[in-house]
């Protein structure tokens, strides 16, 4: 299709090519009609031989930018658009490429400038390589684990491009329904407009407005000129901080955020401001070092003889062939190290007899140029007890500490929330639970009310509940717990615990007073759920189950369950599948996917989505025969159903059942890798909140430490 004299031109000068390079027209419909012929390298030799007839032309210098990229030449790339830049400093294409290769190279963080820059040149029409710029950083962003201000850019460019281009769609539904994203990460930050009666409203107006473009800082900064005209309004803070959330500038979000949190404003959103704050703060949190302690060793087989021995030492089931590097042979051994023998059995275990993990061990046979060494990965705050385990174990075929180093941190308020136990193998699922139940119960009602944080200057929750200037860090402290462990579970009061340090409670919102579908996502679960419409009840469920927010999940699951002829208007197979997905109690979860499969037949549908759910269900219990089962089950009735065979070999492969050549892996029901994991992990980054049974284990030494499941 020939070039249009009037389209824009592809060099970002604004103007069109009628207007800023006419002369140029019979050369760039031949440019473009050889890269829509994929002749890259014949189009570059082309652009090379008329460039200096056409010296420096925008439009030459950003296509011969692009190809040189696309075609590896990334040394050239970069020559070219330093020339580009260097004549056109202003132009937005230039500075949509430099932002393009600064993501590539530096992280998405460090290009938001620089496409900043090009989205404040951006007057009337957005290019197509500063459209390209805003995806690539927001892909960039997610590497970054700034999850708000990739989903903000996400945004922009589904906006920009009305929705037509499916990639950003894709992704952007990835991240809401992704369970390991926070939900205050997913949830929409809008800007919120000026009160009518204020007197700075048109100054206001004026300062937002570039951020309807993109232009999120030049907005932020003009916002904060009309905070020192104006005074410190809420609503001028509450911008200030979405805007700098989405630019991922994380100390000036958290700034703005406290500042509107001191605010005039209800307490619910004063108490959601300074939750979302300390999840972003990286600054006042307390760290427990997580470290790694050397040893030489005087006698290989006799230490591994008593490691393998010794009931204090469970051997760590993994694929130690996986853990070797080119430069590093894999270890010869790994062990968890716990405070006390395990029992016998688990089929009567009481929480007090558990075993508890105090520090892991990896030992290396002699090297080349390396003696025999073990390493001993710890909490500082464990160091001594885990320090004075392996001594008792090993004995004098361990020699002296040679080393310790810092690996990494976790918070200590994170530290507190979690437990690190091995229980016998023949302990049931539903004793697992009681003890999980027990457990969580416990940390939550009396361990962390009594933790000391550096967020509340120090104070436990417990002192500062009793200081007004401190209430609202306890509560949003609180909420940021309460949103982590309802994902896993529903099974303790926070409410409770608020009345017992004399806090408010999160209360019921009734959806007749107030618009239910304007509702903020992390309040979806405090609805009166059985004064919604039917419109309103599927309409929530929806956007329950699009975010994975599973505490309204489960609420507003039930209530569809409750009510009398659904079944003729929503799918209850669906409902019922929802709910085993979310409920921790295995045999309920059973029951539930019986009658999604009741449901399913019912409607004359397919049961394959629930017998493959049962299958992992089953295949996690270690349950062999059932597993067997449904496994055959599947391949009989279900097999050459579409997306069937993928779905089953992904959860083959998942389980470590089979590899990813479809060949046996290890026989079903051994126990796989432990199941939880702690510090190391993204989750378990500063200003993070990590629960129990929150993340995967991942694979290599000394990124985590692991715990053998609960």
């Amino acid at each position: 299709m020939p070039i249009d004299p009037y389209t824009s031109c592809p060099g970002g000068t604004g103007k069109k090519i009628k207007f800023c390079c006419s002369d140029l027209l019979t050369e760039l419909d031949k440019i473009q009609r050889m890269i829509e012929g994929d002749q890259r390298a014949a189009c570059l030799d082309h652009i090379e031989s008329i460039e200096a007839k056409y010296p420096d032309r925008a439009c030459l210098l950003s296509i011969k930018t692009m190809l040189e990229a696309q075609t590896g030449q990334e040394v050239k790339a970069d020559a070219t658009l330093a020339r580009f830049v260097e004549k056109y400093p202003d132009n937005p294409v230039a500075l949509a490429e430099k932002a393009t290769l600064k993501a590539s190279q530096e992280g998405g963080i460090a290009a938001i400038g620089l496409l900043q820059d090009a989205l404040e040149k951006c007057t009337e029409q957005l290019p197509t390589q500063v459209y390209d710029a805003i995806g690539l950083i927001a892909q960039s962003l997610i590497a970054d684990n700034q999850l708000i201000a990739s989903r903000a850019h996400l945004v922009l460019q589904i906006g920009v491009g009305g929705g037509k281009d499916q990639q950003p769609l894709e992704l952007l539904m990835r991240l809401n329904s992704a369970p390991s994203v926070p939900l205050l990460a997913k949830q929409d930050l809008p800007l919120l407009p000026a009160p009518d009666d204020a007197l700075w409203k048109n100054s206001f107006a004026t300062a937002i407005e570039p951020a309807m473009h993109g232009a999120w800082r030049q907005a932020a900064e003009n916002l904060v000129k009309l905070a020192a005209q104006a005074g410190d309004w809420p609503v001028i803070w509450h911008n200030i901080a979405v805007l700098r959330a989405w630019l991922a500038d994380t100390p000036g979000a958290v700034e703005a955020l406290r500042k509107y949190a001191q605010a005039k404003i209800p307490l619910d959103d004063a108490v959601e401001a300074e939750a979302l704050a300390q999840s972003l703060d990286t600054e006042n949190v307390d760290l427990v070092d997580v470290l790694s302690l050397t040893y030489d060793v005087q006698d290989f087989e006799t230490l591994q003889a008593r490691l393998v021995s010794n009931p204090r030492s469970v051997v760590m089931p993994l694929d130690l062939s996986r853990m070797g590097t080119e430069n590093e042979p894999p270890p010869k051994g790994a062990y968890w190290l716990l405070d006390r023998p395990s029992p016998a059995s688990g089929k009567e275990i009481k929480l007090e007899d558990v075993s508890q993990v105090v520090g892991q061990v990896f030992i290396f046979g002699k090297q080349t140029d390396r003696a025999a060494r073990l390493e001993m990965v710890v909490y500082r705050t464990q160091q001594a007890e885990a320090q004075k385990a392996v001594a008792e174990i090993c004995g004098d075929a361990l020699g002296a500490m040679t080393a310790e180093e810092v690996e990494s941190h976790v918070p200590a308020a994170q530290l507190a929330l979690t437990w690190n136990w091995k229980l016998p193998d023949d302990t049931s699922p539903d004793r697992r639970l009681q003890l999980t139940t027990e457990r969580r119960r416990e940390i939550l009602s009396n361990r962390w009310p009594e933790t000391p944080q550096k967020l509340l200057g120090g104070k436990s929750p417990k002192e500062a509940a009793l200081d007004p200037a401190l209430r609202v860090r306890v509560l949003a402290a609180l909420l940021l717990i309460e949103l982590a462990t309802e994902q896993l579970s529903s099974d303790f009061d926070f409410n409770e615990l608020r009345r017992r340090l004399g806090l408010p409670e999160r209360g019921p919102i009734d959806p007749t007073q107030s618009s239910p579908a304007e509702l903020r996502l992390v309040r979806l679960d405090r609805v009166e759920v059985g004064k919604l419409s039917d419109e309103q009840l599927i309409d929530l469920y929806r956007r329950a189950d699009h975010f994975r927010h599973i505490a309204a999940l489960r609420r507003l699951a039930q209530e569809i369950l409750r009510r009398p002829g659904f079944d003729k208007k929503f799918d209850m197979a669906e409902v019922y599948g929802a709910l085993a997905q979310v409920e921790p109690d295995a045999e309920r979860a059973l029951e539930y996917l019986d009658k999604a499969r009741g449901a399913a037949e019912a409607a004359k549908a397919s049961t394959a989505p629930w017998d493959l759910a049962e299958l992992t269900l089953r295949i996690s219990r270690g349950d062999v025969p059932e597993a067997d089962r449904l496994l055959q089950h599947i391949r009989d009735q279900h097999i050459r159903e579409p997306g069937v065979a993928q779905a089953l070999f992904q959860i083959l492969t998942e389980a470590g059942i089979i590899g990813p050549d479809g060949k046996p892996a290890m026989p079903a029901g051994r126990e796989a890798a432990p199941g939880m994991v702690v510090p190391g992990t993204a989750s378990a980054e500063p200003g993070k909140i990590w629960t129990p049974g929150s993340d995967q284990p991942s694979g290599g030494k000394k990124s985590a430490l692991w715990t053998p499941g609960d």
